[in-house]
């Protein structure tokens, strides 16, 4: 190490120069500094990438809680009758839903497209010895909403009816692959 007052070539351990006896230590302090920003740079972008997987791994496990069947977005088949409605979408999944207080439960439907603004799903609710029959309805209420029915709600008893908002979609079927079924496969039967 060089002495940086006389210029002198010192021991690279020495902490003052031998010829002049200036002060070697603030050479070494500042190399220590910059390899302890740089060790302490490192380690924080590691934390702030062990953090940010943790974050993205919790965010999967919340939006995915119940094991789904999906069918592919496109119409999957039409009915006996080739005037009739189209079959439109099908799907079960499995879960255990706090919301109803059933336990495990298990919802099939298969959704019929009847026209642009209409479409008719039949499911099929079964939690322990409790099995529903549901039969779920949208319709185009507005051009900014549409119109939902359950007929019966999950409890078996009743009907439910609202409606709501199309959230930003400008048409029913756009609404039901971006809001209606990704309910379904979150919660399982409507209401």
């Amino acid at each position: 190490m060089y002495c940086k007052k006389c210029g002198h070539e010192n021991d690279a351990d020495a902490e003052y120069c031998e010829n002049c006896g200036a002060d070697l230590g603030s050479t070494h302090s500042q190399k220590a500094t910059k390899s302890l920003n740089t060790t302490n740079k490192i380690l924080i972008v590691v934390v702030i990438v062990l953090i940010l997987g943790v974050l993205i791994a919790v965010g999967m496990l919340f939006t995915n809680p119940a094991s789904v069947n999906n069918s592919p977005k496109e119409d999957i088949g039409t009915s006996d009758d080739s005037r009739g409605p189209k079959l439109f979408d099908s799907g079960s999944m499995k879960g255990s839903n706090a919301k109803y207080r059933d336990g495990p439960f298990t919802y099939q439907w298969e959704t019929y497209k009847i026209d642009e603004g209409n479409y008719l799903m039949y499911g099929t609710y079964v939690a322990g010895s409790k099995t529903v029959k549901q039969t779920v309805t949208l319709k185009k209420y507005s051009s900014q909403s549409v119109e939902i029915t359950a007929e019966p709600k999950s409890s078996g008893k009743s009907s439910w009816r609202t409606v709501t908002s199309l959230q930003g979609y400008t048409t029913v079927e756009d609404y039901y692959w971006g809001i209606f079924r990704p309910g379904r496969e979150q919660a399982g039967p409507v209401s």
